[in-house]
């Protein structure tokens, strides 16, 4: 009975500590919109939230049980990789070039079946991506990447032909 509590009073401590920083905080200023300045379809976005944004965005949701040490650690450390990858909440802070990267990055890993990653799925099996989900967020991914090539050429045209009218 000791031993119970013994452990139970110290997985409770050690709750408090975060070993990767506190990645929780973000997440509880409220909701962030997802891809914020992109156009993105509703299915697509409906993915991308549904089995994307826990480790992908501050939209986390914590259950129960990641409140307690050790779980907490191996959830926050997921967390933080996740968002340190890809942060679809900070979308509209990348440059056009880290879009195109991370665009490129979400088709080849969703079609491949790498992401969502396997210890996440052993514990939310509905995330998993079927095959229609995974060719949607490739073929989005892909055309979303062309646009943005499309328009950083467009930008550097504009640019070389603004330099010749000024000499």
């Amino acid at each position: 009975m000791f031993a119970t509590i013994a452990i139970l009073a110290t997985s409770i401590a050690l709750s408090f500590a975060h070993p990767w920083g506190d990645v929780r905080s973000s997440s509880s200023l409220g909701h962030h919109p997802i891809l914020e300045g992109a156009d993105v379809p509703f299915e697509v976005r409906h993915v991308l939230e549904t089995k994307c944004a826990d480790c992908h965005s501050s939209n986390t949701n914590w259950p129960v049980y990641s409140r307690f040490a050790p779980v907490s650690w191996l959830i926050e450390v997921d967390v933080h990789q996740g968002r340190t990858h890809l942060d679809l909440s900070q979308w509209k802070r990348y440059d056009r070039e880290t879009r195109i990267d991370l665009l490129s990055k979400i088709g080849s890993e969703a079609r491949s079946g790498e992401m969502p990653v396997k210890q996440y799925l052993i514990l939310h099996p509905n995330a998993r991506l079927s095959t229609s989900e995974q060719q949607l967020l490739y073929d989005w991914a892909k055309s979303e990447r062309k646009l943005l090539k499309h328009q950083a050429a467009d930008a550097q045209e504009n640019s070389s032909a603004n330099k010749e009218q000024k000499k």
